[in-house]
């Protein structure tokens, strides 16, 4: 029974084991983690926030903050088309022009407080997973102004999608 790296396959629950060390890890990163039935749900918070867009976008924006070394951690839900939460600096001082802009390109930023599921997660339409390889060590977040300038540049050279 193969499966992507962090996706389970259908069906299937999360050993306890995988979420008490998801846990323990994210916990080591300074990060609030929240259990629910077979969910990991991070607590956006003064650390850390995330950027949800189309993965379509989320790959050009990933890969025009790589280039730049600010790529970060970049966790994808399951389903199609499928979305990417792209981890960043707390977004909870952005300014509302910024959260606009994002807004008008499909983009959903998750700031204080919101919930987000992280691996290994089984929310409707399968398994959450992170891109790449698991994080090790606490994972470098970029700025979120990183993000929102990411994006405007790669929506507005390609035009609209």
């Amino acid at each position: 029974m193969s499966s992507p790296e962090g996706v389970l396959p259908s069906g299937v629950l999360p050993r306890l084991d995988t979420f008490s060390a998801a846990v323990e890890r994210c916990s080591d990163w300074g990060w609030l983690v929240l259990r629910s039935e077979n969910r990991l749900l991070l607590t956006t918070d003064h650390q850390v926030s995330a950027v949800e867009m189309a993965e379509g976008i989320g790959r050009e924006v990933q890969t025009y903050l790589s280039v730049r070394m600010l790529g970060g951690p970049v966790v994808v839900l399951p389903g199609s088309p499928g979305r990417w939460l792209v981890l960043t600096e707390s977004a909870d001082e952005a300014s509302q022009v910024n959260l606009i802009r994002l807004r008008a390109r499909g983009a959903l930023t998750h700031r204080l407080g919101t919930l987000v599921p992280l691996p290994p997660s089984r929310i409707d339409g399968g398994g959450v997973r992170w891109r790449g390889e698991v994080p090790v060590g606490k994972p470098f977040l970029p700025p979120f102004s990183a993000v929102v300038a990411a994006l405007r540049t790669v929506t507005e050279t390609a035009g609209p999608r």
